[in-house]
């Protein structure tokens, strides 16, 4: 079978800017660049972060890291600490405001799914879910 990567890439993206107009936005999240929004649901599913960590994980520098941390934590929405094992890390974590947008976010979302899942044979989403975590498990495989 042939792999059409440009078709992929492109129900990847219709998916992801489709789930991104149904999301109901409230005026911070509206004001969230793309990227601060995707740090921000980083940190909410992995807990606190290194900055190392972060920029390795979004392929960013740690000035580039560093400016988009500096914007949420303007925003109230993540806050910095110090490890205490060693006091040169710093680790990203969120504040309480920025737990209330997750939830916010998550809730959204679930109500989202739940509309969509509703109109979806109950075999084609168990072939659609694992699809998705295979997926995800061979390119968590492949970093």
């Amino acid at each position: 079978m042939a792999i059409d990567a440009e078709r992929i890439l492109r129900s990847v993206f219709d998916l992801v800017l489709t789930f991104s107009k149904m999301l109901t936005f409230n005026g911070e999240l509206e004001n969230l660049r793309a990227i601060e929004l995707y740090l921000l649901l980083y940190i909410a599913q992995r807990g606190s972060q290194k900055m190392s960590e972060l920029a390795e994980v979004f392929s960013m520098t740690k000035s580039n890291i560093t400016f988009l941390v500096d914007s949420l934590e303007e925003k109230e929405l993540v806050e910095r600490s110090r490890s205490n094992e060693d006091r040169r890390v710093i680790n990203i974590c969120l504040t309480e405001k920025g737990q209330q947008m997750y939830n916010q976010v998550l809730d959204d979302f679930a109500k989202l799914m739940s509309r969509v899942m509703s109109q979806i044979p109950e075999k084609d989403l168990s072939i659609i879910s694992e699809g998705f975590e295979r997926l995800s498990r061979l390119f968590l495989a492949g970093e």
